[in-house]
């Protein structure tokens, strides 16, 4: 009789521990997964980029237009 009690708590002991081991990794798993994706999407990002000499040049036509916009409102007056 007392083997049998102690084996029946041995196995419910191993049982919730599977279980437990079981759920750590199957949320280890899926952080995994999400890390896999958040990395696809960062990779992604740094490959789309715009150049030194496009920037400048997307600049400088933003500061002409404006300059252009300022001379007008100044010959109005």
């Amino acid at each position: 009789m007392d083997g049998l009690l102690v084996d029946g708590l041995l196995a419910l002991v191993m049982t919730l521990l599977a279980f437990i081991l079981r759920r750590i990794f199957a949320i280890t798993d899926r952080l995994n997964a999400e890390d896999r994706i958040l990395h696809e999407r960062i990779t992604n990002v740094q490959t789309h980029y715009v150049s030194k000499h496009d920037f400048d040049l997307a600049v400088t036509r933003i500061i002409d237009c404006i300059t252009r916009l300022e001379s007008k409102i100044d010959n109005d007056r």
